[in-house]
């Protein structure tokens, strides 16, 4: 018989005993299914990730003071930390930087506007370059700019939640909030922006300089952040940075260098190797699925040993009793595999409508990407599953003696 005479055959012993069929298909239908959900969800997890940090330049380099972390500092060095002259000189030395940008990170504070306060303020000195390398924009007034940050103004941007609970609803522009070491006015209000679990919605942008000049009263910054020029990675713009810091340091490794990119990649590397070891448990039920099939191919080849005995008498050869068995097995397991994939899309999709109601992981709710090419390896997969735990009944059917066979009750 030809290949499609023998799936015709195959679909029909299916059919001939559709419960069997199903419940022997259940190991390999979960299998699937669990396999094509758990790549579903880490491609989704991935694909949140990207865009959060695209939305806030993926190509974004930060460079830190390795003072914060002590044990890893090299004391001996007379530099103690991060200044706006560092930014400049990067600037000046470092042709791939197209723009950098200093903070002064002061943690959470205090900051009332008349009877009305709240206790957890998130203070940063931010340059005028902040809101151009963090993408963030204003929904009312202005960001900080260069003439706030040369004449140490006594101004402020502030966050939705702050101004919310401040101004109960009021236009706060212009207003006057306080907080320790300095009165504020409000000149504008920052887009509402969120990512992993962390927001602006509580910050408060004062002029760097006026931080450093009127709270502080230090020349320090926390951080100088970056970008490349155009045509250069964000790893040889890096390279380059190091080189001049390196070099402002004799060769002391006080300064500590990395960008949204590379922690990018490690949170990818890291949910592509916990999908890939759940993936892996989850295949295991395509084993148990395996061994089903090899039970219900086995007790096929007993009750069907007359047959067997009947196309064997009139020619059949063993080779083509062998591969019939082995077809059955095959689109027995493949059935599954599909049932298991279109149960996983469903369901993707359905986690996605879900999420994209309530709001969660952002607008556009948790995207749950149908990975093609992973269902069709799957399927494939449970296809060879078939064809190796169909092998020994297969292979048992087809040598049968022909005249032991048809003498069998």
């Amino acid at each position: 018989m030809s290949v499609f005479e023998l799936i015709r055959v195959a679909w029909n012993m299916l059919k001939l005993h559709k419960l069997r069929a199903f419940l022997t298909m259940l190991g390999v239908i979960i299998g699937v299914m669990s396999v094509t959900m758990i790549v579903m969800v880490s491609n989704g997890f991935k694909s949140f990730l990207t865009g959060e940090f695209e939305r806030l330049g993926s190509d974004t380099i930060f460079v830190m003071w390795q003072g914060a972390f002590e044990s890893r500092a090299d004391q001996s060095s007379e530099i103690e930390g991060l200044k706006l002259e560092d930014q400049q000189m990067i600037l000046d030395r470092c042709p791939s930087v197209d723009l950098a940008s200093s903070f002064v990170m002061q943690g959470t504070q205090k900051a009332t506007y008349l009877d009305n306060s709240i206790s957890d303020a998130d203070i940063t000195g931010v340059d005028q370059y902040a809101a151009v390398l963090n993408k963030i924009e204003v929904t009312s007034g202005r960001h900080v700019d260069d003439t706030d940050v040369l004449n140490r103004s006594n101004v402020c941007v502030i966050g939705k939640e702050i101004g919310e609970k401040l101004f109960d609803g009021a236009d706060p522009l212009g207003k006057l909030i306080t907080i320790p070491g300095a009165t504020l006015e409000v000149v504008g209000v920052m887009e509402e922006f969120e990512m992993m679990g962390q927001s602006n919605k509580r910050d408060v942008w004062i002029p760097i300089t006026t931080v450093q000049d009127k709270i502080t009263g230090s020349d320090m910054v926390s951080m100088i952040t970056m970008r490349p020029n155009e045509g250069y990675k964000v790893n040889e713009t890096m390279d380059e940075v190091w080189e001049v810091l390196m070099e402002k340091s004799n060769n002391k490794k006080v300064y500590r260098i990395d960008s949204r990119e590379s922690i990018l990649g490690v949170f990818n590397a890291i949910l592509g190797g916990a999908g890939a070891v759940l993936a892996g448990i989850a295949a295991l039920s395509l084993l148990v699925g395996g061994i089903g099939i090899m039970n219900i191919m086995l007790v096929s080849v007993t009750e069907r040993t007359r047959e067997i005995g009947l196309r064997k008498a009139v020619g059949a050869r063993r080779g083509a009793v062998l591969f019939q068995f082995l077809v059955e097995a095959a689109l027995l397991s493949m059935i599954g595999g599909l049932i298991g994939m279109s149960i996983a899309y469903g369901f993707g999709q359905l986690v996605t409508l879900i999420t994209k109601q309530l709001k969660f992981m952002g607008d556009s709710g948790m995207p749950m990407v149908f990975p093609i090419t992973a269902a069709i390896y799957s399927c494939m997969f449970s296809a060879l599953i078939g064809i190796v735990f169909g092998m020994y009944p297969a292979m048992r059917a087809s040598a049968l003696s022909p005249i032991e066979a048809l003498r069998t009750e």
